[in-house]
């Protein structure tokens, strides 16, 4: 029996069941984006006359992830975060019995008290038991691929020929494994207080960050909130379409000029404010920061692009030749060209993580959680290959050895500075990445002040 198909109807089957796989490309294009909320565009296909238009996909996208939204939190328990030590009342009471001695005996008292003053008692920490959300199972492969370029690439007859492989050769298979990962699968976690991490270690900040590959500092930018807004980067529809013109890749070229060199307040006051802050603070021995113009900028909404993400992933993976060519969403190219140039040691992509204005109070939506990258072994990634629109890499289960922290109740005036890639010359791979995901803090209400951030990626020669 001869069936006889119209024309793009399989095509429009295909999209029907393949439109999540924009959040994996979000990811894969340099933003943590992965959300479980609904998405709001699909800006994979031009809008001509003959061709499936990104109005249905958008229609298409809500009425089959309708999940639950970036609203909903969870009740829990505030903790009390210090408590007074033994040992200040002691000394509290040793002041008060000496208040009546002798000159001398105040003295000594006094230089005691002051003595004490200046030691801050360790404060109980908050570690919070929940969930870490998108990580696969122990046994998952190494690598999936999930090909959407059949849909994009190619005359008509190229495109079916595309989709028979996908739905008949093992695509679709592989495009629900990764679903269910991504979406699907959380496992229980204690996430521990870094604060405390921290204070326990008494290690300087720098030292701290090159043993664990994060750490916290007090910094208050002279942005506002009008300034992190117009120096948000939001054109990844235009960036994925840019890579596919057929126009000698000019389009590409003035999108990355645009991220790397825009007119925007992060450039002229953020990106100084930063060079400041991990030349003489974080890492000390950089020798060429390169800031760009922009950054993303997330808050709670239904817009899989700047919401949250809480999947458990780190966007590139440990050979350097294949996270320059397989991201073009970040200015690597031109970065290793200057690693190269300069005979430099190491090269780095740090991202500087952070509540912006106009929150108000400490974050409990979804703050952002990250796993010890000394407690990370190759053999703990596991690889989506989204063929022309990049790679990201998640984590497979491995309850015996991770181990996850956060800051809790972080403000605007802090800036958590994170490992993403770090390259030593030399050195076959890339040394550990910090693996990071947005999780439910069991401390946030109904009342709970939704979330706006900001993620700035910053490479840098050392």
């Amino acid at each position: 029996m001869n069936i006889i198909l119209p024309k793009y109807s399989l095509l429009t089957l295909a999209l029907t069941l393949t439109l999540t796989a924009v959040s994996v490309s979000a990811l894969a294009f340099g933003s943590t984006s992965i959300s479980s909320s609904r998405p709001s565009s699909f800006p994979f296909l031009s809008c001509n006359n003959n061709r499936p238009v990104s109005a249905i996909a958008t229609t298409t996208a809500t009425l089959l992830f309708n999940r639950n939204g970036m609203h909903s939190m969870h009740n829990g328990l505030h903790t009390n975060l210090g408590t007074a030590s033994s040992s200040s009342s002691t000394l509290f009471r040793r002041r008060q019995q000496h208040h009546k001695t002798s000159a001398s005996t105040i003295l000594s008292s006094s230089s005691l008290s002051a003595s004490a003053t200046a030691v801050t008692p360790l404060r109980e920490p908050r570690d919070v038991k929940t969930k870490i959300p998108g990580v696969f199972w122990s046994n998952a492969k190494s690598k999936y691929m999930l090909d959407f370029d059949w849909m994009m690439k190619g005359s008509f007859r190229q495109r079916i020929i595309g989709a028979i492989k996908f739905f008949f050769l093992g695509g679709l298979v592989s495009f629900f494994k990764i679903m269910y990962g991504l979406y699907f699968r959380s496992v229980p976690a204690t996430i521990y207080d870094a604060r405390a991490k921290e204070e326990e270690e008494g290690l300087s900040k720098s030292d701290f960050f090159d043993k664990y590959g994060f750490v916290l500092v007090n910094h208050t930018s002279a942005m506002d909130a009008n300034g992190w807004e117009e120096s948000d980067r939001n054109n990844l529809g235009e960036l994925i379409k840019s890579i596919n013109a057929k126009d000698d890749g000019q389009q590409y070229k003035q999108i990355m000029d645009d991220f790397r060199n825009g007119d925007t307040p992060v450039k002229s006051i953020y990106a100084k404010e930063v060079v400041d802050l991990i030349t003489s603070i974080v890492i000390p021995r950089a020798t060429n920061v390169m800031p760009p113009a922009r950054g993303i900028r997330r808050y709670i909404t239904t817009n899989i692009n700047k919401a949250p993400a809480k999947q458990l992933h780190n966007d590139y993976g440990l050979d350097f030749d294949d996270v320059v060519d397989r991201n073009p969403a970040f200015d690597f190219k031109s970065q290793k060209l200057q690693y190269e140039e300069t005979k430099s040691n190491e090269y780095m992509l740090i991202n500087l993580w952070r509540p912006i204005k106009p929150m108000s109070t400490p974050c409990r939506s979804y703050p952002l959680c990250f796993l010890d990258s000394t407690t990370l072994g190759p053999d703990d990634f596991v690889e989506i290959d989204n063929m022309s629109l990049g790679v990201i890499t998640v984590l497979k289960e491995n309850p015996s050895k991770h181990k996850f922290y956060y800051y809790p109740d972080m403000t605007v005036d802090e800036v958590l500075i994170f490992k993403q890639f770090h390259k030593v010359r030399n050195e076959t791979t890339a040394r550990m990445p910090t693996f990071h995901t947005a999780f439910v803090d069991p401390a946030a209400d109904k009342t709970t002040e939704g979330r706006v951030s900001f993620e700035y990626r910053v490479g840098l020669l050392c």
